[in-house]
């Protein structure tokens, strides 16, 4: 076999002979690349063993010396050549994660003599021998001409090289004469994401202090998604990848249910992590261009194709969550595709990637939500999803399009909210609950009483007046002079502001003279202490004691109580529909429970009018639950069907309705970690 270390060693001392100004100016190239790949240098060495088609990476520390290994394959002359020289590689882009050439010389950061050992190549970059060979250059780079290891040393390794070989690795790099604070930046900057989505390395191996190992465990969903666990001695991380076009997107996992990571970890990977945030809770990766350093984000031309692919999965995805056909939950998914910002405000953003990338994925957009739309801001979701799946009308799931930052989202891609008009056949039916028709009358008398509508849009035949009860049309009530439900009108009231501008409405639509709408005087009812103390005592869930963790939210410690006791609980406060969690009791019943941490007993405590309207529709199925957390326990006291046995005080807080006078009767928990 030809000696690689000759073949390539002469040619290169042969041209720094004729040029020694040349080489001078390759020492200060050098320097410049060492300092942008500032604690980058063991990345660099994994993305070479990627390329090398290893599965395994070993970095460790002996002695003086810190040793990197792969088991890839060994080094040929052109890989040789190519790592000797600057800008040289014949990596192809695409088929490799590197292409530059100029990585490597980033280990000038925390070493100053370099050995490899690969196959027959064994050979030293050193400058002091370089100095000697060429005289006449003012400086010399480190990683420029090699020479033959000295035989000294190469015997001082050979027993760490020699166990090293039997446990299958290939190619050896041996650093000496290291920079201490360096090199201790070095080990900490690797991270398990870095395994994320490199093609071959699947284990680094870390011997330091201790030893760590990193590993990525690959396992395919389908074509176009694969689930990958990444490990340490003490942590596990689960990601699941969505791939098309040669670009990907990875959402965290913690057990079913996708998990937010903070924006400075959602980063942009150009195989290995850069330092540029996408926006997201997710991250993602591609054929992408970066600064030497590779922290910062280029946006050539192959960047750019690469946003867009990456833009085409991300709508891709979100189309899947809003039909409700991805693999994976959507009502979870579809929380960390929501932007980490405003999309409305991202053109007075300065120029970045999230920029760039969130104006791509406007453009995707265009066209493919033209069958969706987005539920009327003045009907709540149930009511607003039973219309519009009658009406045959595509808007998001229920469960979905009540989660935060979805609506704000579909309106910045320009979906339209269905109109009174588009929902108007299904009006004379008696699907309306009571919440429903009291909303789509309020809207309709704010509507025609600023004019923006004409009154004649009130269709006298609409189900949209409830008596005793029953969904009754406007003819039904006015000519049988019905008494309107209080219910029903409170919710109109609050928010019209007037019971006459109800009035005045139907006033302009029929003839009144043939009758009347007739709304029930304000009801006040006495309130009796010792019936509501005894209510609260027989409607308290009954739950035995659990074991807590102090510090947690209120939800959580509800959450927690719930699921130890056979209920299956799930957190929806950020759906903004009337309660916190949605829970199934051990009988299988549905059960909403809403939230209140209180600091003391006897505290005020108010109910928004969602969530008081939600109360009130749901009746038996409401569960409030008042916490006061204490030093050492926490005090939970569970009230069903709370409208029916507290005692609420409307209020022009924003409309909220006051609870000033109950009694604290709670069950009693003790604080565990």
């Amino acid at each position: 076999m030809k000696n690689i270390l000759n073949q390539v060693r002469n040619s290169l001392i042969e041209e720094a002979s004729v040029s020694p100004n040349l080489l001078s100016d390759l020492a200060g190239l050098e320097t410049y690349i060492a300092e942008s790949y500032t604690s980058r240098s063991f990345i660099e060495l994994l993305q070479n063993a990627d390329d090398a088609a290893s599965s395994r990476m070993l970095i460790k520390r002996v002695n003086e010396h810190i040793i990197v290994a792969n088991d890839g394959r060994k080094f040929t002359a052109l890989d040789f050549e190519s790592l000797c020289r600057s800008a040289a590689s014949k990596k192809e882009r695409k088929t490799s994660i590197g292409f530059r050439g100029i990585g490597f010389k980033s280990v000038v950061g925390f070493s100053k003599q370099i050995h490899i050992i690969s196959g027959n190549l064994k050979t030293t970059f050193s400058r002091e021998l370089t100095s000697t060979i060429i005289p006449k250059a003012s400086a010399v780079p480190l990683i420029r001409i090699p020479h033959p290891i000295d035989p000294k040393i190469l015997s001082q390794l050979s027993s760490t090289a020699e166990d090293i070989f039997k446990k299958g690795y290939k190619t050896i790099f041996v650093f000496s004469d290291l920079i201490a604070n360096f090199v201790e930046n070095e080990f900490e900057s690797l991270e398990p994401s870095s395994l994320l989505f490199l093609n071959n390395v699947n284990k680094i191996i870390l011997e330091s202090n201790s030893i760590i190992t990193y590993t990525a465990t690959r396992a395919e969903i389908d074509d176009n998604s694969s689930s990958v666990e990444l490990s340490t001695n003490s942590i596990k991380q689960q990601w699941t990848v969505f791939s098309h076009q040669n670009v990907s997107i990875a959402i965290q996992k913690e057990g079913k249910n996708y998990v937010r990571i903070p924006q400075k970890e959602a980063v942009v990977h150009a195989f290995l992590p850069t330092a540029e945030e996408t926006g997201f809770s997710f991250k993602i990766n591609g054929d992408i261009s970066t600064d030497p350093s590779r922290l910062r984000v280029i946006l050539d031309d192959n960047t750019l194709d690469s946003i867009r692919k990456v833009s085409d999965l991300y709508i891709s995805l979100l189309k899947k969550c809003l039909d409700h056909k991805s693999i994976v939950s959507t009502e979870n998914l579809i929380n960390y595709l929501i932007p980490q910002f405003d999309p409305r405000m991202i053109k007075l953003q300065k120029q970045s990637f999230k920029k760039v990338f969130m104006e791509s994925i406007s453009k995707s957009a265009k066209g493919q939500f033209r069958d969706f739309y987005r539920r009327p801001n003045w009907l709540n979701s149930n009511d607003s999803s039973k219309l519009a799946n009658n009406s045959k009308i595509n808007i998001p799931p229920r469960d979905i399009g009540e989660i935060e930052g979805v609506e704000t989202l579909l309106k910045f891609f320009g979906v339209q909210e269905i109109t009174l008009d588009m929902l108007s056949s299904q009006l004379k039916s008696d699907h309306l609950t009571t919440q429903g028709a009291a909303e789509i009358v309020s809207y309709i008398t704010k509507q025609t009483s600023t004019k923006q509508i004409s009154p004649d849009i009130l269709d006298k035949d609409w189900k949209i007046w409830i008596v005793n009860n029953k969904n009754k049309s406007l003819s039904e009530v006015v000519n049988k002079k019905c008494e309107l439900d209080k219910d029903f009108i409170d919710i109109v009231t609050e928010k019209v502001g007037l019971s006459s501008e109800l009035s005045r409405l139907v006033n302009t639509v029929t003839d009144p003279k043939v009758g009347k709408i007739i709304i029930p005087p304000k009801e006040i009812k006495p309130v009796n202490v010792v019936e509501i103390k005894e209510e609260i005592e027989n409607r308290a869930i009954p739950l035995k004691n659990v074991s807590l963790v102090k510090g947690r939210s209120a939800e959580q410690q509800v959450f927690e109580i719930l699921n130890s006791e056979g209920w299956t609980a799930k957190d929806v406060s950020r759906q903004n529909i009337g309660y916190d969690i949605e829970a199934i009791n051990p009988q299988g019943e549905i059960i909403c429970v809403e939230v209140k941490s209180l600091k003391y007993e006897g505290q005020d405590f108010s109910l928004t009018s969602n969530e008081e309207a939600t109360a009130r529709e749901k009746g038996k199925a409401y569960v409030l639950a008042l916490l006061i957390q204490k030093k050492d326990q926490l005090h939970v006291m569970f009230i069903e069907n709370p409208l029916k046995i507290i005692q609420l005080e409307r209020q022009c807080r924003q409309w909220v309705w006051l609870c000033s006078s109950y009694d604290f009767i709670p069950k009693i928990y003790e604080f565990h970690g």
